[in-house]
């Protein structure tokens, strides 16, 4: 493995506090710029919706992430959390808010509410998995929505 062309620069430690990185502010934070455009307003309202679902006291916005947060005021913080992108977000928030899911050859289903109400999503320009995925999204953000409505 050749290691010439390493940007890392050797660091001088010379006393007990570490030295700013020529890649860090004044502060010491990084002068990277965000990843990328991060999370669409529509999506990150049907995040933020979805994690009060799940029981979140806050939700916090990575930028330039596409991803959240969520702190919880009884349990761990969850990190990296987006159950659109992320199948297992997906899953566990399915079988914390306890949904039916169906699948046809058109449409993804996320039934809740004891199966009385549903969201659906169609298969047209999206794969079924990912049509999956907003479905249980969006069935969470209505179940959160509902509680925010019923505590006010």
């Amino acid at each position: 493995m050749n290691t010439d062309d390493n940007p890392f620069r050797r660091v001088d430690w010379p006393g007990d506090q570490p030295q700013p990185s020529d890649d860090d502010d004044e502060h010491g934070m990084p002068l990277q710029p965000p990843r990328g455009p991060g999370l669409s307003a529509d999506d990150l309202e049907l995040l933020t919706l979805a994690a009060r679902a799940l029981g979140a006291v806050r939700v916090e916005v990575v930028e330039g992430e596409n991803w959240v947060n969520l702190y919880f005021a009884d349990q761990p913080p969850a990190f990296s959390w987006n159950p659109l992108l992320h199948g297992d977000d997906t899953f566990n928030l399915q079988v914390q808010l306890r949904m039916m899911i169906e699948v046809d050859t058109a449409w993804s289903y996320a039934w809740f509410n004891y199966r009385k109400q549903h969201t659906q999503e169609s298969h047209v320009d999206q794969t079924p998995g990912d049509a999956t995925k907003r479905a249980v999204t969006r069935a969470a953000a209505e179940i959160g929505r509902a509680n925010l409505q019923q505590n006010a």
